[in-house]
């Protein structure tokens, strides 16, 4: 079992990214866990979208 952690900053980009993974080594995927985070930054809000991928 292993694990892949993908992060961007635009959802777009990280599903380009989860794409990718999945085209390019083609994984027995178990499990997929999706997550958003906002944070303050100089009174901007910033997102962090992120992707962790359980596969063998």
């Amino acid at each position: 079992m292993k694990i892949k952690i993908i992060e961007s900053t635009h959802e777009l980009d990280l599903q380009d990214a989860i794409n990718d993974f999945i085209e390019q080594d083609e994984p027995y995927i178990i499990s997929i866990h999706y997550a958003v985070a906002l944070t303050s930054y100089l009174s901007e809000l910033e997102y962090s979208f992120s992707c962790l991928i359980v596969y063998s």
